[in-house]
Parts: C-alpha cells; sequence; structure tokens
C-alpha cells in the first residue's frame, strides 16, 4: 500500500489553524509524544477500516488534531530502540498500541527493557496511554500488562450492533471534555453501581468479551467507560484513569479502536476526542510522591485480577483509592505560575497558548518508523 504510511519519514510538518474539524481541547503547552505500535488484523478488515501502524500518528499530527505537538515519534514494537531511547529522555506521553511482544531492531527480546523504562516513565511523572489492543495479552507481555493494570483475553467482532460506550465517570476530564452522547441507559455490573448513565454507539465495534483487571494494594483507579450486551449481559470496562504508589504519572485506557473510521478520520467524532482528552490528560497530570519504586512489574500473582473492574467500586465507578482525579489545570493554575494552559513534562521555554503559530513557524517533527510489510 502506498500513501501517507510509506511516505512519512523524517519530514518536516508545517502546522497552521485550519478550519477543518478538531478535537476540542484546553490550551496546553506543545507535547513530546512517542508511539509504539504494531498490526494485528483478525477480521480480515481493507486498509482504509483496519487502524494500522501509521495511523495513529497520522491523526494526532494532524494540523487540525487539535493536539499540540512538539515531536511525534511512531516505533514498531518488533523495532524499540527509538522508544526506549525517547523515553529515557522524558517525553510526555507513551501511547501503547501494541499487541505483541517488543524487540530491538537486531530481532532482539526487548520487552523486560521496555517495561522498566516504561515504569520508569511513569514514577518520573510521564504518561501512558494504552489504546485498543495494547491491552491485549501475548506471550512476553505479562509484566507490562501487570504494570498497565488490565488484560484482554478474547475478540468479538459485531458490525450489527456494535459497542455501546457508557459513560460511568460522566465527570472525568477524560470522558467529559467535548465529549457529546446520544442518551442514558442502564447499566450494572463489572463492578459498576446499577444507574442510569450517558453513552454512546460504536457499530461495527470489536469487544473484549474477556477482560481481567490487574490490581495492586493501595492503587487508585477510576472506570471511565463500560459496556454491555442490550440484555446487560457481558458487562466489561472499557477504560480507566489509574495512579499507583510511586507513580508521578497516570495510565489511561480506552478500548474501542479497531475500525479507523469510527476511531481515527473523524477528529471531532467522540472516539477521537476522548483518545485526545487522554493524551492531553496524561501529559498534564502529574501525582507527588513519584520517582520511588514501583511494584508495578511484580506481584503479579499475589495482586491477582479481579474479572470485570477490579476492586471495590464507589458509586462513580472508581476503585478505592487516593481520591478522585481531574483534568488538566485551567488558565491560571498550571503549575509553574503560567496563566496560558496546562503545565507539561516537556522541557524549554513556553509557548503561546496559540501552538499553530509555534508550529508554522518552527515546524513540527513528526517521524514515523515503521519495520516493511
Amino acid at each position: 500500500m502506498t500513501g501517507l504510511r510509506e511516505i512519512l519519514g523524517g519530514i518536516i510538518v508545517m502546522g497552521w489553524a485550519g478550519a477543518a474539524a478538531a478535537a476540542e481541547l484546553p490550551a496546553h503547552d506543545p507535547l513530546r509524544i512517542v508511539i509504539v505500535s504494531d498490526e494485528v488484523n483478525p477480521h480480515m478488515l481493507s486498509d482504509a477500516e483496519l487502524v494500522q501502524p501509521g495511523d495513529l500518528s497520522a491523526a494526532i499530527g494532524n494540523a487540525a488534531s487539535g493536539i499540540s505537538i512538539a515531536e511525534l515519534d511512531e516505533v514498531s514494537s518488533q523495532c524499540v530502540d527509538d522508544a526506549l531511547a525517547a523515553l529515557s529522555s522524558g517525553v510526555d506521553v507513551l501511547v501503547y498500541f501494541a499487541h505483541q511482544s517488543a524487540r530491538g531492531c537486531d530481532g532482539s527480546d526487548r520487552q523486560a527493557q521496555l517495561t522498566t523504562a516504561v515504569q520508569a516513565h511513569l514514577q518520573d511523572g510521564g504518561g501512558v496511554v494504552v489504546f485498543h489492543h495494547g491491552m491485549y495479552s501475548a506471550g512476553g507481555k505479562e509484566a507490562i500488562l501487570q504494570l498497565l493494570g488490565a488484560r484482554a483475553d478474547s475478540i468479538e467482532w459485531d458490525t450489527t450492533a456494535g459497542q455501546d460506550v457508557i459513560a460511568i465517570s460522566p465527570q472525568h476530564f477524560v470522558a467529559d471534555n467535548g465529549v457529546e452522547y446520544s442518551g442514558m441507559r442502564s447499566f450494572s455490573g463489572a463492578g459498576v453501581a446499577a444507574g442510569e448513565y450517558p453513552f454512546f454507539n460504536n457499530t461495527p465495534d470489536e469487544h473484549y468479551e474477556s477482560f481481567t483487571l490487574l490490581t495492586e494494594g493501595g492503587e487508585s483507579r477510576t472506570i471511565l467507560f463500560a459496556s454491555a450486551g442490550a440484555d446487560g449481559s457481558a458487562a466489561r470496562v472499557l477504560g480507566y484513569d489509574l495512579h499507583r504508589a510511586g507513580w508521578g504519572g497516570h495510565v489511561v485506557y480506552y478500548q474501542p479502536g479497531e475500525y479507523q473510521p469510527n476511531a481515527l478520520d473523524d477528529l471531532s467524532g467522540n472516539n477521537f476526542q476522548i483518545l485526545a482528552n487522554a493524551i492531553v490528560y496524561a501529559a498534564t497530570t502529574q501525582e507527588e510522591g513519584g520517582g520511588g519504586d514501583s511494584a508495578g512489574t511484580s506481584g503479579g500473582e499475589d495482586s491477582g485480577g479481579v474479572d470485570g473492574s477490579g476492586g471495590a467500586a464507589d458509586d462513580s465507578g472508581g476503585t478505592s483509592g487516593d481520591g478522585a482525579t481531574g483534568g488538566p489545570n485551567p488558565p491560571g493554575e498550571d503549575g509553574d505560575g503560567g496563566g496560558d494552559g496546562c503545565s507539561c513534562r516537556s522541557t524549554g521555554d513556553r509557548v503561546p497558548a496559540a501552538g499553530w503559530l509555534f508550529a508554522l513557524l518552527a515546524g513540527l517533527r513528526l517521524t514515523v518508523r515503521r519495520r516493511a510489510r
């Protein structure tokens, strides 16, 4: 296949304020983002239908996406050398979209190194967004799934009813900011209290029918999204916000992402809005007490997994922990005395909220590295 996925590589992309629809986001400093991705296609979807390596960086790096970018690097899970280097340099956000265990560019097993790097990134206040099959179980991924907090083990492709995305914590920034729900529906299960919750529908969509939360003592987890059949069957978690002892940063997970027209093509649609919210939230939400040792990659047997939501959920869908988490700091409360938006981990001088002007003058370094098909 030719096109954007094949021709991107070491190019400079100039940005400007376009008229195209975009995600609705608060002002934020330009972000440094690294994506680790790979491809699986169990439903034999076409290139236009399947979210593949290169698609995430193309959508996130689009000048009309609403995300202000300083640096965007997408690497294959089968050639993670550059991702390891980026994580050690202090990026703001890792977007983890990897079904397979990580390998180095020389073919060596690098999953342990990647897990260690992600743990250090979280301890240092960095954010992680786990997208779609990043949470799927595969040989070698056991430790990183324990760190990220869940495991998926089965799939179902539904082209008729799709999947309702039910907002269990509609007040949370990731579920609230710019997301338009089509109505209310009853929901219970997966550790969530029975009630009426806002929802929207994705059709078609891929379900993860077996989804287990992997919990750690003292963690704070807010269930953001869940779903179930129309009859209430197969209740399952679709997304959460996770913080653990020793972390300065957060993990945000969002499951819907198989079908590209729903997930990425509509930059003002709900699914991309949620992804963009998660990226900005993870980049700009830090907790005190990071930098210490984390139990994230150990204790898998001791902490176990709780089928469904895991932990003891409160009425808002958040499991018991150290309190609620909010969205990015509002203007005037950005943590470093500025008043033009949220404070991010990226080093260097702050830029005006009109990040597009910075992009127009300086350009965006967008590098997409993929292993050849």
